[in-house]
């Protein structure tokens, strides 16, 4: 009789494999030959498709009595975005999410060096996605002192459906430092269902939650899952594997 194969466990890694198999990715032609821009734009698609595999758009709606445009379930994210190449895997993800059709915005208090980083900004400024409290040291037009980005990061998480947590990665120190502080302690407090991306932010990628983190509603790990998320995993959170860059 046919038996269908049992489900596959996944393998958890450290954070040095992970290092490994990035730099393996980007090694030269007798390795992987991504060049960061690809790996960034592979990991921002996963994250997009995540968010609509587990956060559907409703349908479109007719405007209602007034004329007035009438907002589909799951419509609005907020993408929040860290400094590092996480918060480029999240810039990636808000430009693929509008053309999904959701209506993304983003917070990118902290801007990291680099054109890849520019240019990803600038291809969400071109779309028109609304920058949530730019840094007071960017190019934007209307720069905001730190306790107005603040003030404005919660009136996003407020009038949000999602939110997509791009902040730290499996390479975070702690203690998480200023604007972030604001944005972990958000998280905890807020019942808006959160997907972290690759390891909630906050979280050691080993030990996982430190005791005073948030647990988000729903994981897209990238790669491969990372040990820290075992007993998120084990214990029936919802759990997506993304960026599958290995042959």
């Amino acid at each position: 009789a046919f038996r269908a194969p049992a489900p596959r466990q996944p393998k958890y890694i450290s954070a040095k494999e992970a290092q490994d198999i990035d730099a393996w990715l980007m090694g030269g032609d007798d390795k992987g030959a991504f060049s960061l821009d690809q790996l960034m734009e592979l990991a921002g698609l996963s994250v997009a498709q995540a968010v609509a595999r587990l956060y559907p758009l409703g349908p479109k709606l007719p405007p209602d009595a007034n004329g007035v445009k009438q907002k589909r379930t799951n419509e609005r994210v907020l993408v929040c975005c860290g400094p590092g190449n996480q918060g480029g895997d999240g810039l990636v993800a808000a430009r693929h999410l509008y053309h999904f059709g959701y209506a993304p915005s983003v917070f990118y208090p902290k801007e990291s060096s680099g054109e890849i980083f520019s240019r990803l900004k600038k291809q969400c400024e071109n779309l028109d996605l609304p920058l949530i409290a730019p840094p007071a040291h960017s190019s934007s037009s209307f720069p905001m002192a730190a306790d107005a980005q603040d003030v404005a990061f919660r009136r996003a998480m407020e009038n949000t459906d999602v939110v997509l947590d791009c902040v730290f990665g499996f390479s975070f120190q702690p203690p998480a430092r200023a604007p972030f502080i604001t944005v972990l302690d958000e998280f905890k407090k807020t019942t808006k269902p959160i997907l972290s991306v690759d390891i909630p932010s906050g979280w050691d990628v080993v030990d996982g939650n430190p005791g005073d983190g948030f647990t988000p509603d729903s994981l897209l790990s990238l790669t491969a899952p990372k040990l820290g998320v075992k007993s998120f995993v084990e214990s029936g959170g919802k759990h997506l594997l993304g960026g599958r860059f290995i042959p």
